[in-house]
């Protein structure tokens, strides 16, 4: 998944003089402002080690996508077919208040992954897990 460009403007915006002292000066009241959202912060989670002494791990977070609020409880579907079988390889996971999810040490193959909260869900297909060392894996839902 390709890093999060964020573009910042070269020019400042300059401050406007403050015109409610000059309505005062010369008698006039100043209109009334309407309300304004604030603004959205941006924001650090935390996360605290959770591979630590296994081969392989998934490591996963889960958040809002357009607030990027962790996602508790949000569940969390790893499926893996098995040659001569008809049952795929299920592991289920739940987040915890973080959003974070972790799967140590999955068998080797490639997985369906799939993350359901309320009405959204988002899916992977093919992912390759069992390997040496950690995937991070962010996961951005459409909540509401």
């Amino acid at each position: 998944m390709p890093p999060t460009m964020t573009t910042v403007d070269p020019q400042p915006r300059r401050r406007a003089l403050p015109t409610c002292a000059l309505l005062l000066a010369i008698g006039c009241a100043p209109a009334q402002r309407a309300a304004v959202a604030p603004a959205a912060r941006d924001t650090i989670s935390v996360v605290s080690p959770r591979c630590a002494g296994v081969r392989s791990c998934l490591l996963g977070h889960v958040t809002v996508a357009n607030s990027a609020a962790p996602v508790a409880q949000a569940a969390v579907f790893l499926e893996r077919e098995l040659p001569g079988s008809d049952r795929p390889q299920l592991i289920l996971r739940l987040t915890d208040e973080q959003g974070v999810f972790a799967v140590h040490d999955p068998p080797p193959g490639s997985y369906r992954i799939a993350v359901y909260k309320a009405d959204s869900r988002v899916e992977v297909m093919g992912m390759q897990l069992g390997g040496e060392g950690t995937i991070m894996l962010p996961v951005r839902l459409a909540l509401e």
